[in-house]
């Protein structure tokens, strides 16, 4: 009958494993005609000491590994090591093992491990991590960082580029939640985790997917990324994940200027019928203003006839003369604008013109319970420029502040404010205490053709910031919150005289 320790033995030689069996007090040493097949030894012995055999760069470890085996409080033995075979060449083998007897006093008295060649595992494993360099390498060279997720652990491996896009310390261990969700643009995240989790639950074959990544310097940039899982556990869960991250933001930015041009060319074209329209309005807007504006002194003489009892009427057609000979000069400049671009300069006060407007405003700031209130600073220097321009941008701006009042509760005052500021530019400020700009128009309150009004088409603001700066001044939005607006415009003042 067969003992246990034959039986172990046939079960061993079977696997194709080599067995030796140490004896380290007397030295005797059992080997199994295994080990001398895989050293190819051209004479089969069973007393082949393998330590004899181990490369030099790996004699010193290995050794002390079996010395600290052997030790009162070793444990096991378990090691890779290259040994010489027939002709000087040599081959990895993993070798396995432990004190199987000890003395009384702790002293080993046998020793026993299993040695098997895992040359070839070790090549592939070696073939497969130059491969992974090389394609790292070439990925790289490319322009695309890398990525090497374990999913079990939720560690993650990121290549120098991709570390220094996102800033983070190199040696600093990295989760893959570190970056993805938490690095991702809130508005592509839904988009992201998607696209991974589509591909980790086998829906599609490759996880590719484009968003905005927080990088270093606290901004988003848009990068484009893809992976595969790599490998899978025993019950076929995804264990490993590896991708590229490119860079693409230039290629979004190109892709916005586009738009933003296309859109811009529109306006032009819109601007350019606008522009015709305008000519040909003022063409046939002239005659009736004409007319309006004899027949209004044609009253005016009559109730001159008339002594004491026309002056009631006579200021309220004073008015409207006025008027319709104001509405005749903005044709005129109208026309002008639209044919050849220049202006009608001269010395303007802009106080001057802030009471004007003032005037005329006073009929529709009542109608909306808008009280209006003068902050302006005397002396104020003069401007150079075509008063009748400056009186529609600061009409238009009073207009709107008063519009902007229509549904506060509480007393609605708008503050009109002239001043010098430190370039020693005339600025004029309106001041409203409505509900702020709306956040469609906010970020660029001058573009053409945005507005909140039903009725609006989006071109008063942009028509005065380019009468501003064609006058050489500035226009701009100093604030704009809940309890209200200022817009601003500064023009050059002249030299005194």
């Amino acid at each position: 009958m067969k003992s246990d320790d034959d039986r172990w033995r046939l079960a061993v030689e079977a696997s194709g494993d080599a067995l030796w069996d140490w004896l380290p007090a007397d030295g005797c040493i059992f080997s199994s005609p295994r080990l001398g097949q895989l050293l190819a030894l051209p004479e089969p012995t069973s007393a082949i000491d393998w330590r004899s055999h181990l490369h030099p760069d790996d004699r010193d470890s290995v050794l002390a590994s079996l010395d600290e085996c052997l030790g009162a409080a070793g444990t096991g033995f378990d090691a890779e090591f290259r040994l010489r075979c027939r002709k000087g060449r040599h081959r990895w083998f993993s070798a396995r093992g432990g004190v199987v007897a000890r003395d009384a006093a702790g002293a080993a008295e046998r020793f026993v491990c299993v040695l098997r060649d895992v040359t070839l595992a070790r090549e592939q494993r070696e073939t497969l991590q130059a491969s992974e360099r090389l394609w790292q390498f070439a990925l790289e060279g490319h322009g695309d960082a890398l990525w090497d997720w374990t999913l079990d652990t939720g560690m993650i491996n990121i290549s120098p580029s991709f570390r220094a896009i996102t800033g983070w310390p190199d040696g600093a261990a990295l989760r893959g939640n570190d970056i993805w969700p938490e690095r991702i643009h809130p508005e592509d995240l839904r988009k992201a985790m998607a696209a991974f989790n589509a591909h980790l639950s086998g829906g599609r074959p490759m996880t590719e997917v484009e968003f905005r990544l927080l990088v270093s310097d606290g901004t988003y940039r848009w990068v484009a990324l893809r992976g595969k899982v790599m490998e899978r556990d025993a019950f076929g869960r995804p264990s490993r994940m590896i991708g590229t991250v490119r860079d693409v933001h230039d290629h979004y930015l190109s892709i916005a200027r586009e738009k933003r041009q296309e859109r811009e060319l529109a306006r032009a074209a819109h601007l350019i019928h606008l522009g015709e329209m305008a000519s040909v309005l003022s063409h046939e807007l002239n005659q009736p203003l004409t007319a309006l504006r004899n027949f209004s002194g044609v009253a005016l003489r009559r109730l001159e006839e008339l002594g004491p009892a026309g002056n009631r009427i006579s200021e309220p057609l004073k008015m409207i003369s006025e008027q319709a000979m104001r509405a005749g000069d903005i044709v005129h400049r109208v026309r002008g604008f639209v044919r050849r671009g220049g202006l009608k300069s001269a010395p303007v006060a802009m106080n001057k013109v802030v009471q004007s407007v003032v005037r005329f405003a006073e009929f529709e700031a009542r109608a909306h319970a808008v009280q209006l209130l003068l902050q302006l600073a005397e002396p104020l220097p003069l401007v150079n420029g075509d008063q009748v321009q400056l009186e529609q941008v600061l009409s238009n701006l009073v207009k709107n502040a008063i519009d902007a009042m229509s549904a506060v509760p509480c007393s609605r005052d708008l503050v009109i404010r002239t001043q010098v500021d430190h370039d020693g530019m005339v600025e004029v400020a309106v001041i409203d205490c409505g509900e702020g700009l709306a956040e469609s128009v906010r970020q660029d309150p001058f573009a053409p053709f945005a507005t909140t009004k039903q009725d609006g088409v989006g071109l008063g603001l942009a028509i005065c910031r380019t009468i501003i700066e064609n006058h050489g001044g500035r226009m701009w939005v100093e604030s704009s919150d809940a309890q209200g607006t200022t817009f601003c415009f500064a023009l050059p003042s002249m030299p005194a005289a």
